[in-house]
């Protein structure tokens, strides 16, 4: 399956997106915080590298999920892999019947 930006965010976590000039942003539903993604071409593997200006923790995680892969094959994938990475645990906590916090996003302070 070819990965696509469009479907990166067909997501129903997500409030609403944007582009910018370094990737895309993103809000979660009940969550003002804006979530940026930067990507940049990686020269050496080949593919894609993303960044992630936040990381979740909700309620039902031990921590802040940081994703130990932060690049695709291609910019859509890359993508797709930063969006999710944010969305899978909002939804787990929004299906177990936690209201959305903006406490929930901690900054990536390091820039990883």
């Amino acid at each position: 399956m070819a990965w696509t930006i469009e479907a990166a965010f067909e997501d129903e976590a997500i409030e609403r997106t944007e582009k910018t000039d370094e990737g895309y942003s993103f809000w979660l539903k009940g969550i003002p915080t804006e979530i940026r993604v930067v990507l940049s071409i990686n020269p050496a593997r080949g593919g894609c590298n993303f960044h992630l200006s936040h990381f979740i923790h909700t309620p039902k995680q031990i921590g802040p999920y940081r994703p130990s892969r932060p690049w695709g094959d291609d910019e859509a994938y890359a993508l797709q892999l930063a969006v999710t990475a944010i969305t899978q645990h909002y939804r787990d906590a929004v299906k177990a019947g936690i209201a959305p916090n903006a406490d929930w996003l901690v900054e990536n302070e390091f820039g990883i």
